[in-house]
């Protein structure tokens, strides 16, 4: 699929809140601009991170149609700020948001409970017990989750979240399975016993456009 708009993704060099929308379009095999600010990193322990080229922008006024914040998509000159409503513009765009405004309303669910978990999972990375809490996190936290997360997903196809094709569910699934951690082998681990999340996230990796994306896009330090 090409759409006929002309399209510019804006944000760092870094995977961050950008990531889902990059890996969308590449499913959907959409060409756009993919703009990155460069970030000199002074301590990324603390993410200190310099951000000149950004800073500048902001300053001259470049960026108030964004909210002076990124990510933002460029639609044929229409800026659209925000991650989840950009990912949510894409996946409408590509097909992806399902069949009727129930299945719809089901995707996005699915996307809110992996917002949750993110969000559940960073306040440990800030907890004074990291390395116990993290432990405890990847053995019980998450495999529980995912145990509940299982119960709504893969009700007409085990395959996919909702219905019986790609949807923004499943590639949101993926890339917080595969792509969100660092530690990436126990957060596979962590479906073990949840056989529709595990299906759904090999389907999504067997994607060839997704594949090459992977093979071919920029490196970046997270």
């Amino acid at each position: 699929m090409n759409l006929k708009y002309k399209m510019k993704l804006t944000y760092f060099n870094v995977r961050g809140f950008a990531e889902t929308s990059r890996i969308l379009l590449a499913i959907m095999g959409q060409d756009y601009e993919d703009f990155r600010y460069p970030l000199n990193i002074i301590d990324l322990a603390s993410f200190n991170m310099e951000k000149l080229e950004f800073d500048a922008a902001k300053k001259e006024g470049k960026l108030l149609g964004s909210l002076n914040k990124v990510p933002f998509l460029e639609v044929d000159g229409t800026l659209i700020p925000q991650s989840k409503a950009i990912e949510r513009y894409i996946a409408s765009q590509g097909n992806m948001m399902g069949d009727s405004l129930l299945e719809y309303a089901r995707i996005d669910s699915i996307c809110e409970c992996i917002r949750d978990f993110k969000d559940a999972y960073q306040r440990v990375r800030k907890s004074e017990n990291k390395e116990e809490e993290m432990t405890k996190w990847f053995t019980e936290t998450l495999p529980e989750r995912f145990s509940l997360l299982e119960h709504i997903v893969g009700r007409e196809n085990n395959s996919f979240s909702v219905g019986n094709r790609l949807s923004l569910a499943d590639v949101v699934i993926f890339v917080f399975v595969t792509q969100f951690f660092d530690d990436k082998t126990r957060a596979m681990d962590a479906t073990n016993n949840t056989t529709n999340i595990r299906n759904i996230v090999n389907n999504v990796a067997g994607n060839e456009n997704l594949i090459n994306w992977l093979n071919n896009r920029p490196e970046t330090i997270m």
